[in-house]
């Protein structure tokens, strides 16, 4: 089995953000590696430390292609990770999460707050969903539309945070289709969205700062609670949470981050106790989700994979990536 996942470097060089990884999860060993650089445009400065252009986001393999996003491409590989084409566009900007659907991919371009649909092979756009302009959502979320010229090219324009937070970003970090309608997830309203009916369908305070978004039969939806490390499951018709996978509990995880945080303390010294620690190396910081057969994996900082059996939530297994809180996973899928 190989697992396909990306990392972000916290406060390092854009060159340096982060890669893309195949992982033969049978020997816990690194295949090959591909470091992930935004380019055309490319983005050498970021006003954020915390991530924000860096590394590599959303991955999806379809057939014989590895599909991995950049802050604004989505970059073809073969399944050795050789570099084949790539997709970008104007409205891509601030990749996080995408999916498949069929002979399509939705991307979820956080930045702008928008879910877009482009065809996989020629890169034209066949839907969008801006629900901040959605007569439903600015009523039920109290949210004004993101003053934005969507004829620009705005790959660029909103690198700043202060240029597109406030009060009215929903933080749009994953889109998923299940059964022919489009959700998303908005982590900064602690909510996930029917985008095709303009309803809310899960509202949860713990959803706060979520990221990943995956449904499955018989509509079970699978989000990381990435703040508490735990994976929730919810009913889609409900809206209720079915079960909580608390990592933090697992064994080895304590031991983890008492590593992690002995690194960190050598080699950052006193400004370990400092703000900029915690917004850039912050254990069992959980992002990355992907679902194969029986098991659930998921992924956290510093950089480590975890496997639990998806009937009884329990850990099954685990591959240590880095002991460095500032490598986190975002990207991940198993084929």
């Amino acid at each position: 089995m190989d697992i396909y996942f990306g990392t972000i470097v916290r406060a390092a060089r854009v060159s340096e953000g982060g890669s893309l990884f195949k992982l033969d999860w049978n020997k816990k060993t690194i295949v090959c590696e591909v470091p992930i650089v935004p380019a055309d445009p490319a983005l050498d400065h970021d006003p954020n430390a915390r991530g924000n252009v860096r590394g590599c986001r959303g991955i999806r393999v379809v057939n014989d292609e590895v599909i991995a996003a950049d802050y604004h491409t989505l970059n073809f590989f073969d399944r050795d990770l050789n570099l084949k084409r790539k997709m970008s566009d104007d409205l891509m900007a601030g990749l996080h999460e995408i999916d498949i659907a069929g002979p399509s991919v939705w991307v979820s371009s956080t930045t702008l707050d928008a879910a877009l649909k482009y065809r996989l092979d020629d890169g034209s756009k066949e839907a969008e969903f801006w629900p901040r302009e959605t007569p439903e959502f600015k009523k039920a979320l109290d949210v004004e539309p993101l003053p934005i010229d969507k004829s620009i090219d705005n790959r660029t324009t909103f690198l700043d945070s202060d240029s597109f937070r406030g009060p009215s970003h929903l933080h749009l970090n994953a889109v998923c289709e299940f059964r022919g309608e489009v959700y998303a997830l908005f982590h900064s309203k602690c909510v996930v969205a029917n985008l095709s009916r303009g309803t809310i369908a899960i509202q949860d305070e713990k959803l706060k700062h979520a990221h990943n978004l995956i449904i499955e039969e018989p509509g079970v939806a699978y989000i990381n609670d990435t703040h508490r490390t735990v994976v929730r499951e919810y009913d889609l018709v409900s809206g209720e949470q079915i079960r909580a996978i608390d990592i933090k509990k697992m064994p080895g995880i304590k031991a983890l981050v008492f590593r992690s945080a002995v690194r960190a303390l050598r080699e950052m010294g006193i400004s370990f106790f400092g703000s900029h620690r915690k917004a850039t190396a912050r254990p069992l910081y959980l992002r990355g989700l992907a679902l194969h057969g029986d098991f659930v994996f998921a992924g956290f900082s510093p950089a480590t994979i975890v496997c639990i059996d998806k009937s009884t939530g329990k850990l099954v297994d685990y591959y240590f990536h880095s002991t460095d809180a500032r490598v986190c996973i975002h990207g991940l899928t198993v084929v």
